[in-house]
Formats: structure tokens, sequence, C-alpha cells
């Protein structure tokens, strides 16, 4: 079509024809049809330079239909009424009237191409024949390739022997060139890219995609950009736009242009443009030509080798095999295809509704504290399970996806929603949540010290101590933020002392010093028995830490309870490396003997510990491990004992347990 354009010009600026028509026989629908439209754009055309024309075109076009239906009486008839009023034939009367005037007409015919083997012969027997008239010349475009094979499958051998009888001169006209191709496709992806995905028309993605080489490179003469391997023509880029257009509006429409990755589409829309077979294999049988590790996507070792048994030709293949590197080739994009939960998002129009996106992830947001909840607990209800596990996992890893591509959510917003949402009733969106979270805080990277902050204060929000919660080690946890070189490494910046406070206020001031109590003493016991160069490296020495851990046991509440007593035992000051015995710092020592006093009853709760051996049918039982260091000797401690006068029922058992237990 652009080429008929440029002729047209030529043709009108050089005075070559009077009349110039535009012949598209591919919008008629049946043989009569094309010649009818044909015939009458002919007489339109003369009928304005030429009286009394419009009535014999009408004649020639009716008997030539008459002659093709096949009415022997009517054609007899009019053949006689002919001879007998000696009128000329209406096919010779134009001949005659176009050779007296003189009249230069050309004919332009495009995309016969689009036709079938009937329309293709019709459109032929108009040149060669019904329309051959003096002083009008055809022009017709067409991909001789695809004429010629319609043609041979319809009876016609020598397809090209038979063209040459239709067109005495013929023209290849060379490929377009790339860089024409590469505009045109970028001044409408432009477009489309930012009514669907919002970017800025010059956003340099865009422009990236579209001139995309595969081996990048350097020779600015053969530019090798991979759209031009698949579309050769101006029509194969408006084909391929308005293609990709129609999907990419459909995801727009259902809210779910955000799941996928606009690049990852276009390439992949472009394997189906022109490798039908291959874009058949991803969609129904990935794992063809995929393996997957790690919920991630990658070719198969022999995955070249299935692409040749689909494709006729090793030039395809190379373009196949470009295409396929650049989607499934890890270059951390955001919802690309290669991600497990991501990949059949690319094959469906409309997202599955019990798919979880991240629009309806934080549109919880929007709503008051009570309301989303109560919103969270009707879509995992709706949703698949781990929808809000996978969900939150990708909203976290992107981020720290700042490479061009930008961030959708900042971190403060993703936390805090994941913190209200984690005081859900429904104990599976919870597991979901806390699931999420472990990787991230396992992960450890931080943009800067207000995310490393807040990232510490996600720690809290987990609750690691339900049954189906992931692994967390918490000891490497502590090794990352409290060895300054490890953190260095987190954080990408050297330490200081504000990070150092922002590790001191995370440790005081946790919601689990449950955990975070025992933790440390491992972390002190492995600090003090491995390198020792690591203690001038500490961001926090480990007597502070040990003062850590005698706040938590102040702070705790209920110093009798499983907990308080935890908290306790790991008050510690020492360890002997030779019995292992563990000795606590005389400040907790102190604060429970003061308790006891205050409440003797509730520590005689839990006074007396139950053991197990190796025979399960005997059981043994211990008194508190550190009753008498709490009052310093066994005398004080039965002194004590005595003085306890409540005969309530802890007391009288751990009084009638003592007596056992100092004669054994």
């Amino acid at each position: 079509m652009a080429e008929n354009r440029m002729l047209t010009e030529q043709y009108s600026r050089n005075n070559s024809a009077k009349s110039i028509i535009i012949f598209e026989p591919w919008k008629s629908d049946t043989s009569d049809s094309i010649v009818k439209g044909f015939f009458a754009m002919l007489r339109d055309e003369l009928s304005n330079y030429i009286p009394n024309i419009s009535s014999t075109i009408d004649q020639y076009v009716e008997l030539l239909l008459d002659e093709e239906s096949g009415k022997p009486l009517k054609i007899i008839g009019k053949s006689l009424h002919s001879i007998f009023n000696e009128d000329k034939n209406p096919y010779e009367l134009i001949k005659e009237i176009l050779e007296r005037t003189k009249h230069k007409t050309v004919v332009f015919i495009d995309d016969i191409d689009r036709l079938n083997a009937v329309e293709i012969k019709e459109v032929l027997r108009l040149i060669r024949n019904t329309a051959n008239f003096p002083y009008i010349q055809f022009i017709v475009a067409y991909d001789k390739n695809y004429v010629c094979e319609t043609l041979k499958n319809n009876g016609i051998n020598t397809p090209d022997r038979y063209l040459e009888k239709f067109f005495n001169v013929e023209m290849s006209l060379p490929k377009s060139e790339e860089r024409v191709l590469c505009n045109e496709l970028l001044t409408r992806f432009q477009e489309t890219i930012n009514a669907i995905w919002g970017l800025e028309k010059d956003d340099l993605r865009i422009t990236n995609m579209v001139y995309y080489r595969p081996n990048d490179p350097t020779n600015s003469i053969i530019d090798n950009n991979l759209v031009t391997q698949v579309l050769h023509t101006i029509r194969d880029v408006i084909r391929f736009h308005n293609s990709f257009y129609l999907l990419a509006k459909a995801y727009k429409d259902q809210s779910a242009e955000k799941e996928v990755c606009f690049q990852d589409l276009f390439f992949l829309e472009l394997l189906r443009y022109r490798y039908l077979d291959v874009y058949t294999i991803l969609c129904n049988r990935p794992f063809v030509l995929l393996s997957l590790d790690d919920n991630v996507f990658f070719m198969n070792d022999n995955y070249k080798s299935i692409i040749q048994n689909n494709l006729s030709s090793d030039e395809y293949t190379e373009v196949v095999t470009d295409i396929l590197e650049y989607l499934f080739r890890n270059r951390g994009k955001d919802k690309a295809i290669y991600n497990l939960r991501s990949y059949y998002k690319y094959f469906m129009y409309r997202l599955d509704d019990k798919i979880l996106t991240v629009d309806e992830l934080m549109s919880l947001a929007e709503n008051d504290d009570a309301e989303m909840i109560k919103s969270a607990n009707q879509l995992y209800i709706r949703k698949y399970g781990l929808e809000f596990e996978n969900q939150i996992g990708e909203l976290l890893a992107q981020i720290y996806k700042n490479n061009g591509e930008g961030r959708t959510f900042g971190y403060t917003d993703i936390y805090n929603l994941l913190e209200k949402l984690a005081k859900s009733t429904v104990r599976g969106l919870r597991d979901e949540i806390y699931n999420a979270i472990i990787p991230h805080l396992q992960q450890m990277k931080c943009i800067d010290n207000r995310h490393f902050k807040a990232l510490l204060h996600l720690y809290d929000v987990v609750d690691f101590k339900l049954e189906t919660i992931k692994d967390f080690d918490i000891l490497d946890f502590l090794m990352a933020i409290l060895v300054q070189k490890n953190l260095e490494v987190k954080l990408r910046h050297p330490i200081g002392q504000e990070e150092s406070e922002v590790v001191y206020d995370f440790l005081s001031n946790t919601t689990h010093p449950t955990l975070i109590s025992p933790a440390l003493s491992s972390f002190k016991e492995a600090i003090e028995n491995g390198d020792k160069a690591i203690i001038d490296d500490l961001l926090i020495d480990l007597s502070v830490l040990s003062d850590i851990q005698l706040k938590h046991f102040e702070n705790e509440q209920n110093k009798f309870s499983e907990d308080g007593f935890t908290l306790f035992y790991n008050c510690q000051s020492k360890t002997d490396p030779k019995t292992h015995r563990v000795y606590l710092r005389q400040e907790a020592l102190d604060i429970m003997k003061n308790e006891i006093q205050n409440n003797p009853q509730g520590y005689f709760s839990m006074f007396i510990r139950k053991g197990e051996t190796s025979n399960p049918e005997f059981n043994t039982v211990s008194p508190e491990p550190f009753c008498v260091t709490i009052f310093g000797s066994y005398g004080k401690f039965e002194e004590f004992l005595k003085k306890c006068k409540n005969d309530n029922q802890y007391t009288i058992r751990v009084k009638n347990f003592w007596e056992l237990y100092k004669n054994i």
C-alpha cells in the first residue's frame, strides 16, 4: 500500500496519466462482485472525462455476468439483436472510445495475496481479457510466493510461467529499511504503552524494546534489530501493533495490565505473530521447551532441536531462539514471564479471578483497619491457596527493583499493610503473611538506614512460634546485624553510630524477647568460642547485649511464666568451659528473689520440673534449677520455705518434694 501511494504521487506529479484508480479486490466477497466493483470504479472515473461511456460499460458488465452465469437464451437474444440492428459489441465500443480519446488510465491493484485462488484468477482475467482495453495500464502489487503457492495448489503446475502471460514487466521490491520499520513501530508503541501502562512516550524502556538487538552489534550500517527479522513491511508493523493493542486493551479492561511486563508481552506476541507453532508449545506444553528451578523457568538444553523440528528454516530457528533467549534470560524484570507465578498470565485475555492481583492486595490499604481485615478475610476465602503468600512475596521482591523499571509501591506502604493484615482473625491468612515475610527477612537487603529500621520492625510482626511458619535461623539473623562487616554488606555503606542505635533499639524493644534473648545467648557463645577477631568487629559489645537480656527479664510482667523463666535463664554472666555450668547475673538473681518473696505461691507453681528418661516407664522430677543460687545456699532456701505458712496445694507439694529431694 505504501508503494502504491508513492507511485500514485509520482504519476500525479508527472501527469503521466489522466485517471488513477486504486482498486482493492479483497474488499469484494465474490468473483462477480470483483467484476462489478472494478467496472463501477472505471465507469465513475471515465464518465468525468468521456460523455455517454457509462451506459456502454454497464452493458458490457451485464453481458459479462450473463455469460459467466450461463444464461444461453438471454445471450443469444442479445447477440441476434446486435446483428439485426448492426450494433457493435460493447467491448469494441469501449476500445474505440478510448483509442479516439487517448485517455490514459492507470489502475493500481494491491494485496491480491489476500484473495483465494478463484478470486486471484478473476483478477488476472480482468487484466488480460475482460478489461484489456487500450490506454489502460495495470500495476499490481502482491506477495509472489503466496500467489504462486496458491495457484499451484489449485491446478496451475507452473505458476511462474502462468503469471508471465499477464504481466509484461515484473519488479521485486527491496526489503523495507530497518530504521523505517523501527521508527514506525516505535511511534505506534509509544502511544499504546502510554495509554495502557501510563509510561511517558520517551521512556527508554519502549525504545530499547523496539530497537533490541540480540548480540548488540556496534555496526550502525547493518542494524540487525530483532523485530525487523520478524516484521518485514509496514503492513506487518501495522498488523502486529494492532494485534498487540487489542491484547493490551483486554488486560487494561480487566485492570490486570500491571500483572504482566509489557516488554515480555511484546516479544511473546512477536512470536505468536510469525511462529505460531512455537507459541502454541509455550502456551499448552511449556515443559517441552522449558525447565523449572526455584520457581523460575529457563530453556531446556535441547530446545533448539525441538524448535528446528517445528520450523521450516534454520533462519527461523535463529530468530525464534533470539526471542526465547530474551524472554527466559533472567534480567530481574518485575512480573517477567520466566517467573512461575507470572507465566500463565501471559496467555490469558482475562486473569483467573481466583488469582490475587497486586491492585487487589494494595487496595485493601484504602480502608480503615477493621474494614481492611474484613475485606482481606473475604479475599482469602475466594482466592486460591497461597495466593497471599505468593503475591506478597512478589511485592516484597519488587522493593529492590529500581533498575529503570521503577517501584510500583514503596516499602513503607507494603510494610504498613502487612502489619495490619497480620492482625487478621483467620489463622491461614496470617500464616501466609508470615511465610511471605520470612524470606524477605532472611535476604536482609536494605535500601538505606530508614529501610533497615523498618525491616527490623517487620521481624516483630511475625509470630515465629506457630508450627506452620517456615524455619527462620535467628542466629544467622543476629550475625547479619551485629557483625559490622556483615551489616556493611547488607546496607552497602560504612557502619557507624546510627546503625548501632537502630539495632540496639530493635533488640531492646522487640515484641519477641523470648526468641531474641536465647538467640543472643547462642550468639555470645558462638563469638566467644569462635574467631576472637570478630569481637572487635561487633556493632554492640557483648556486655551491652547481656544488659539487653537483663532488660528483657526486668520488663517481663509474669516472671513465673514459661516466658519469664526463659528470659531469666538467659541472663547469663558466664559458662564454665569444663563443667558447662551456667552462671546467671546477680542482678537477675536479685530480681527473681524479690519476686519470689512477694509471691511465693507463683514461684512454687513452677518449682517442680518433670523430665524424661530413656526408659519411657519412668519419669524424672527435679527442682527449679537455680533455687539455691537465688537464695545463696541450701540453708537459706530451706529457711525461706519454712517461713511460707500458706498451706495451698503448691506450697504443700513443694515442701513434701523438698524433703524427698534433699535426702536422695
